[in-house]
């Protein structure tokens, strides 16, 4: 079927647009997602959605509804908002009887286009929210008029979103105390290996696994190339980075097999899995700061301690708790899912 765009001035397809009663962050009391009566403090912020942070809900706050396009007026950034929120300066809330989170994901994405016209100090106020023209899918009414086609809309974003992993988990396993822990050597936790490709003229194009290095984001992944045994470092492990400017210090945890470089060495042990590895990894990235300044990693690598948590075994001697560490991460929110 063939799709009619058609162009509307979006002040005409909405129902309430107005500024959010504003409040200062230092005004309120901050806590965390899953504390009980949390709620979202949106701001002009653009990652997380314009959440800078969660606080507590206390009656002399003003609430705005959930289900809205929020946009900030001084900087464009536009999101949609499901759960009811606090806003900070400069937002305006808009509703509409099509509204959900389907039209809303659609239409925050349209708007988030026309952000480029409002910068060198232009605000996106209302006025110039409402005079906004945006092409929707469309259909003719009774009266052979065009009106936005919003039940394809939300099919089209229905069909082309990925579904969102919804947690069970909302409150961690405990507060964490670490005067039980004990210290432990990396030596001691893990099997170190070190990777085994010094330059990327070995491998071959591919799309088979993935060719991790020295990078601090996006998990060490560097691309992807084709499968060679030789060359494969074995998964469930912790990745150490060695060495690379800016990288040196951090850690990962890799799930799958994959291919690595000398700059790498992979920590194993037969009571890893992906829960524990990641607090693993949280806990480890700690020791970056010592590794400034050029410091190699390598060689101190296995002299290394961590505190972690412990147990005693048949020997009454100190090891360490995998279990623990796995409870707790399925504890925090979205741990369930991962």
């Amino acid at each position: 079927m063939d799709i009619i765009l058609h162009k509307f001035e979006f002040g005409n397809l909405i129902n309430v647009i107005k500024k959010a009663k504003a409040h200062k962050k230092e005004d309120l009391i901050i806590c965390k997602p899953f504390d009980e009566n949390s709620i979202p403090y949106v701001t002009r912020t653009e990652p997380n959605n314009s959440v800078e942070c969660f606080i507590k809900n206390t009656k002399e706050l003003k609430i705005e509804k959930g289900n809205a396009i929020v946009v900030g007026d001084t900087t464009a950034t536009v999101s949609y908002q499901l759960q009811p929120f606090v806003a900070g300066d400069h937002i305006v809330v808009i509703y509409a009887d099509w509204l959900n989170q389907w039209t809303g994901l659609y239409i925050t994405c349209l708007l988030n286009k026309e952000r480029y016209k409002y910068c060198y100090g232009r605000a996106y106020v209302v006025d110039s929210i409402k005079r906004t023209s945006i092409y929707l899918p469309s259909k003719l009414d009774d009266n052979n008029q065009y009106i936005p086609d919003w039940q394809y809309i939300e099919k089209y974003m229905k069909k082309h979103l990925i579904k969102i992993p919804q947690t069970k988990s909302t409150t961690p396993k405990d507060m964490i105390n670490t005067e039980n822990w004990h210290f432990f050597k990396v030596g001691q936790l893990f099997k170190l290996e070190t990777g085994k490709v010094s330059s990327t003229e070995v491998l071959t194009e591919g799309e088979d696994v993935f060719y991790c290095g020295a990078k601090k984001d996006e998990n060490g992944i560097m691309s992807r190339c084709a499968y060679d045994k030789k060359y494969i470092s074995k998964g469930n492990c912790i990745v150490f980075i060695c060495d690379g400017q800016g990288a040196v210090g951090y850690n990962n945890y890799m799930d799958r097999d994959f291919i690595a470089t000398v700059n790498l060495v992979m920590g194993y042990n037969d009571n890893l899995n992906k829960y524990n590895g990641l607090f693993l990894v949280s806990l480890l990235d700690l020791e970056r700061p010592k590794f400034s300044f050029g410091r190699k990693r390598k060689k101190t690598l296995a002299n290394t301690e961590i505190k972690l948590p412990a147990k005693h075994n048949s020997k009454n001697e100190y090891e360490p708790d995998w279990q623990y560490m796995e409870d707790y991460i399925k504890s925090l929110p979205y741990g369930d899912v991962i």
